[in-house]
């Protein structure tokens, strides 16, 4: 048994020195898993059809599908305000704004979402007098309320939507969905209840942060929720054919789809996030849902990631004028 521990902690050192490695090779393997799969699903699909399916999609379309996306990202600068507010760190809107904001443009596009919001989140707080400890805090508060809102999504769907969660044409039976749901709320409540109580501050990866008063709470889920349903209905809107009574399961595909491609760490979630959605509604045309995921990449994914490389460029110029116009310390 001795002789173990030395061999399992020389593995572990070795696991945690190559951990970068490991990680990108863990993608790369999840990404080219995301390709055979949809080269299996669309394998009767050609460029024509998915091109004459994206000239079906209408202007009227595209321009309701942006004006969710506005909305959706507006909701995520108020993840940092929350965040903010919960640490007792108040700023300025702006830096919130732009902190939010190019945060998750950049780890929907990049992936690795602690790393690239982070830095994202570094450089837009630059000059307003936040520490970096603070920055990390408001890093994870962020993450806990996005998940906090994919949990309680996936909560009452679950429980009150029969059928939601299948894969092609097989369908979980309800009472197996529900269960689950179920036991997805009760994790929910017991996170409210300690919210409620507060008593004392909980550690999550190593950071040591304030619970959040019922009234913070409760804004974490209501934001989170709205911010998901409205990426979703930007997504659901381009879809031809797409009715009210498909928004429920549409939903529990596109959360389920978001799970797969952060857990993935695939840059965007390409590929794994296409492959989820195909894969839960085969009975749309697929060059018709194609042709909605590619114009919702393009609009939700890569149109926000050049806006917040465009704003967090200007940010770094406004700072560096400032300092330029800072006169030096003359020592005497």
């Amino acid at each position: 048994m001795s002789a173990r521990r030395p061999r399992l902690a020389r593995v572990a050192g070795r696991v945690r020195a190559h951990a970068n490695l490991l990680m990108a090779l863990v993608m790369l393997v999840v990404v080219a898993l995301a390709a055979a799969a949809l080269a299996e699903i669309l394998r009767e699909v050609t460029l024509a059809d998915v091109a004459a399916a994206i000239g079906r999609i209408t202007p009227q379309q595209i321009l309701t599908s942006l004006g969710l996306t506005a909305v959706s990202y507006l909701l995520l600068t108020f993840y940092d305000v929350l965040a903010l507010d919960m640490i007792g760190s108040q700023r300025p809107y702006r830096y919130a704004a732009l902190a939010g904001f190019s945060a998750y443009a950049m780890s929907h596009n990049l992936g690795f979402a602690p790393v690239t919001g982070g830095t994202a989140r570094w450089r837009a707080y630059r000059g307003s007098g936040l520490p970096a400890t603070d920055v990390a805090r408001v890093v994870v508060i962020a993450g806990v309320t996005l998940w906090l809102g994919i949990f309680l999504l996936l909560a009452f769907v679950l429980l009150l939507v029969p059928g939601t969660l299948r894969v092609q044409n097989a369908t979980i039976p309800h009472g197996w969905q529900a269960t689950i749901g179920a036991l997805v709320l009760a994790a929910i409540l017991v996170y409210l209840v300690a919210c409620f109580r507060r008593t004392g501050p909980i550690s999550v990866f190593g950071w040591h942060l304030p619970l959040p008063t019922p009234r913070q709470a409760l804004l974490q889920f209501l934001l989170a929720a709205s911010d998901i349903v409205l990426a979703g209905a930007a997504l659901l809107v381009l879809v031809p054919g797409a009715s009210a009574e498909a928004s429920p399961a549409f939903l529990m595909a596109y959360v389920v789809a978001v799970v797969a491609a952060f857990v993935s760490h695939a840059p965007g979630g390409i590929g794994v996030f296409e492959a989820v959605i195909l894969v839960t509604f085969p009975q749309v045309d697929k060059a018709a849902m194609v042709s909605a995921l590619i114009l919702y990449r393009a609009i939700y994914y890569w149109l926000p990631f050049l806006v917040a490389l465009l704003c967090l460029f200007l940010n770094e110029v406004r700072l560096w004028r400032r300092a330029k116009a800072v006169p030096p310390v003359q020592i005497p």
